[in-house]
């Protein structure tokens, strides 16, 4: 079987990666990132119902939507909670739903559920642009985000040399970097959700970074690699390092499906950021460590 090789192989993913970051940032400036609604001037209609037997939940929403249709409004998207008590309607800009609009609604839902038992609550919030803003969130996890890589590339440097610690942290850097800009490059909508996806994404770029930097140092222990270079080390571990970050991004996909199909609206959102994120962490940890590690290594 062919060897891998490492070098090369970075050569073709930092060309490509590089591209990717280029272009995402040139739609990250003129265009910014494709932001929830949550993020922007909005307002929130939660539809409640007691409880959810029968077709309450479909009696409700039929009724609010059929009001909302009536007065040529459109909802962004609605999202289904409490097992189907209560649901929520996301419009564009505060001043989409007027309290004329909620006093029709409500005496419609009254008028629907006369001869039930069931009570529907009905309830309005409207937001600024500042309303979701994450910028504090941001720094926070910026600043986490630093002392998370600094503990790794000393740890890595004490454990696994200089050369792996500067691979390590490099190649966490590329992976956050690239990610970002691929969600900004094909439009996924940002959710609050964006930085704990970009949090974890980053803490998996970190484990499976040191994990074939784990793989590299015990295959050089071997007898049988004794006066392998490291890009001879690099090309030996590949094949396990590969074949077990692809079963964690297997897995992970398979969640983000299941996110897809079962979740509501924002669910599905987060998922899309998460299979990005995840991705392009897989991607730079196989295709760019080992040639990191390998230019970076005398021997």
């Amino acid at each position: 079987m062919k060897k891998f090789d490492s070098v090369k192989s970075l050569k073709i993913f930092a060309v490509i990666a590089l591209v990717l970051i280029v272009a995402g940032a040139f739609v990250l400036g003129f265009a910014g990132y494709n932001k929830d609604v949550r993020y922007k001037a909005h307002c929130e209609v939660k539809v409640t119902a007691e409880e959810n037997f029968g077709d309450v939940n479909k009696q409700m929403t039929d009724t609010a939507e059929s009001v909302f249709s009536s007065r040529g409004i459109h909802f962004v998207y609605k999202e289904t909670m409490d097992d189907g008590r209560s649901v929520i309607y996301l419009f564009d800009g505060t001043d989409s739903i007027s309290d004329e609009v909620l006093a029709d609604l409500n005496k419609k839902l009254e008028k629907g559920f006369a001869s039930s038992t069931v009570t529907v609550d009905v309830r309005a919030v409207r937001y600024n642009a500042e309303g979701y803003s994450s910028l504090g969130e941001m720094w926070w996890l910026l600043l986490a985000a630093g002392i998370l890589l600094i503990l790794a590339f000393f740890y890595t440097a004490i454990r696994y040399k200089w050369a792996a610690a500067g691979a390590v942290a490099l190649t966490v850097i590329v992976s956050s970097a690239l990610a970002a800009m691929v969600c900004a490059l094909v439009r996924v909508v940002i959710t609050p959700a964006f930085l704990a996806v970009m949090a974890g994404s980053f803490a998996f770029s970190v484990l499976t970074t040191l994990y074939f930097a784990n793989v590299i140092r015990e295959d050089r222990k071997n007898v049988a690699n004794e006066g392998l270079g490291a890009a001879e080390l690099v090309s030996g571990a590949f094949r396990e390092v590969f074949l077990k970050t692809l079963a964690s991004v297997v897995a992970l996909v398979v969640i983000a499906l299941l996110v897809l199909v079962l979740a509501p609206s924002g669910g599905k959102f987060a998922a899309m950021e998460m299979l990005v994120c995840f991705v392009c962490a897989a991607a730079t940890t196989v295709f760019g460590y080992g040639g990191l590690y390998a230019l970076f290594a005398k021997k």
